[in-house]
């Protein structure tokens, strides 16, 4: 009967510990809970009593993961990452390096043997956590990526970028991030190739495609992305701006003015698209088309400093030009030599409409300032070129 008895009572202690531990689960997800309804969601100063409940959740969580009964749970892990994860990003953003980095790599543990234990189970709330916790640490290797970035230690943000894709595949702001942080450490080939993956449907990976190519050597294909770029994104004023640059240094500058010419007829409310035409007919050495295309782009689009900018510019050079050539006359020619500077300044009064309208609404912009002091230097008014270079030296 003693035997009998001593048996019994070890079986049921051994029913009670599985219990408490399969409890231990139970509590871990109760405390998340509440600790996910007292943050809603932030890892930015937590509540003390949420940071409480997280605590016991993790204590919980930990038993849980120790015994034999639950340790092979899919929902143990999982909620064992999500934990961890947790902490990970609450310990960054507190500024707490080494805590942040021993949740991160105890998370990211858990976090493959809670991906392998789901794998071909139809569970919403698992899934949800999982994704959740997937979250947390794509965007806790997002937070050192920036840090790295920002100290131009691109080889680290690279890698810490890629880290998050581990969590992340295919998330289109970690692979433009790796991409970008790629090319910024000579990486071309791997930027090149996040990039790809990111077209057609990324302005901005089309641009750094482009000029990953372009730093690579490769200007033909550089040329290839920005033209099929502005294919798809032709509003884009970055795009076609590149498209213009990348063109007009490859010696295609008559391309160039025929396509932005075809565009402007398809759509001739666009402002931005004088503006580029001005600038490619400058590289041409054509000046009067230039200021054509400027006036045209002050039509379209009048509150864009831009062109008004390179008109009163376009305007200046002339009248530079021809009060140079005056300097050449000679002496004994005093009538023709007055007569050349009458000549410039009156075209260089035609400017200043343009150059108040610049400065007006885009007085940031040093070149706009300095070209209003050419004229009064023109002029040969000394009190407003002072007042103007005071302004200059203010900005």
């Amino acid at each position: 009967m003693k035997i009998k008895s001593i048996l019994l009572a070890t079986l049921l202690l051994g029913s009670t510990a599985a219990f408490a531990q399969k409890g231990e689960l139970s509590k871990a997800k109760s405390k998340y809970s509440s600790f996910a309804t007292l943050t809603g969601g932030g890892v930015e100063n937590v509540p003390e009593l949420a940071m409480k409940e997280l605590g016991e959740a993790k204590e919980a969580i930990d038993k849980a993961a120790a015994h034999d009964k639950t340790k092979d749970l899919p929902e143990t892990w999982t909620y064992l990452t999500l934990i961890n994860a947790e902490y990970a990003m609450i310990n960054q953003k507190a500024g707490k390096a080494a805590e942040g980095e021993a949740s991160y790599k105890a998370a990211g543990e858990a976090f493959a043997k809670a991906k392998s234990l789901n794998e071909g189970k139809d569970d919403e709330e698992l899934k949800g956590n999982m994704e959740r916790a997937g979250s947390l640490l794509a965007n806790y290797e997002i937070g050192n990526g920036v840090k790295a970035f920002e100290t131009n230690d691109f080889a680290s943000a690279y890698t810490a970028f890629n880290n998050g894709l581990k969590y992340m595949p295919g998330d289109s702001i970690l692979t433009l991030y790796a991409g970008i942080a790629a090319q910024n450490n000579q990486q071309y080939d791997e930027a090149i190739s996040k990039f790809k993956e990111l077209i057609p449907k990324s302005s901005d990976a089309y641009l750094n495609l482009s000029d990953a190519y372009l730093k690579k050597g490769d200007t033909v294909s550089a040329i290839k992305y920005i033209d099929e770029a502005a294919t798809n994104f032709p509003d884009s004023a970055k795009i076609i701006n590149q498209k213009i640059v990348l063109n007009i240094t490859s010696g295609n500058s008559e391309k160039v003015i025929k396509d932005i010419e075809s565009q402007m007829a398809a759509d001739p409310s666009n402002g931005d698209l004088p503006f580029f035409l001005g600038y490619a007919y400058e590289s041409t050495k054509e000046p009067d088309k230039a200021l054509e295309a400027y006036k045209k782009g002050i039509e379209a689009k009048p509150d864009d400093a831009r062109n008004y900018g390179a008109a009163a510019a376009i305007i200046l050079n002339k009248a530079r030009d021809i009060y140079n050539a005056a300097s050449g006359i000679p002496t004994n020619k005093e009538a023709e030599y007055k007569a050349k500077l009458e000549e410039a300044y009156k075209i260089a009064d035609t400017a200043v409409p343009y150059l108040e309208k610049a400065t007006t609404l885009d007085p940031q912009t040093k070149g706009y300032w300095e070209n209003m002091r050419f004229y009064y230097q023109l002029k040969g008014d000394e009190a407003k070129t002072k007042e103007i270079t005071d302004k200059i030296n203010a900005l």
